[in-house]
């Protein structure tokens, strides 16, 4: 077996005073956790330190009557979709969409990583403004660093619309998207910004 590769973007971006490690024998996690009444916004990088897996995920929780959930992530693992991919989870829908990335090698999927977590800026000032956050969650969750990460932002964005292009983008049926479903899929407020090239 190959040792696993691990890959670490976060502690980079995120403020540093807000990053916490959590480190067991089975895998490396640094998250930043933001939580006010109702909601709960975490970032997290978690690396497995047994097996080739990956993922830097953003999810966001309120809880009123029932829990309301968003999560967005990339990532990649040896187990079932083992390419590297994109997934959104809509539990409102009961629904999972994968955007399988193009064979791309490390130093592309770093980039497709910091792209994502460009994005996840605007994911979580959404979150802010949604929720009536007076403190400043992007100063919160980042350090100044992350507007240096326009380029990748846009790298990503163009694999995405490419894999919309080659039916890459999949429900949880795997069967890809038609510009039908893509236009309810641009509705959601967490699938959105991944979104924005695809007309």
């Amino acid at each position: 077996m190959s040792k696993p590769k691990y890959i670490y973007v976060l502690p980079e971006y995120a403020n540093s005073i807000n990053l916490k490690n959590i480190r067991s024998q089975t895998e490396d996690e640094y998250l930043v956790k933001f939580s006010k009444n109702d909601l709960i916004i975490t970032l997290s990088e978690t690396n497995s330190l047994i097996e080739d897996e990956y993922c830097l995920n953003l999810n966001s929780s309120k809880f009123i009557l029932e829990s309301v959930n968003k999560e967005s992530m990339i990532h990649s693992h040896s187990k079932g979709h083992s390419d590297r991919h994109l997934q959104f989870k809509l539990y409102s829908q009961k629904e999972e969409i994968r955007i399988f990335l193009d064979a791309i090698d490390d130093e592309d999927y770093k980039k497709c990583i910091k792209g994502f977590l460009h994005i996840a800026q605007d994911l979580i000032l959404n979150e802010q403004k949604e929720n009536n956050i007076k403190e400043n969650l992007s100063l919160y969750f980042f350090n100044d660093k992350i507007e240096t990460l326009v380029n990748e932002r846009n790298y990503l964005l163009t694999k995405i619309k490419q894999a919309f292009n080659q039916n890459k983008i999949l429900n949880n049926l795997d069967k890809p998207v038609d510009e039908k479903k893509l236009l309810g899929l641009q509705k959601e407020t967490h699938l959105k910004p991944f979104l924005e090239l695809i007309n």
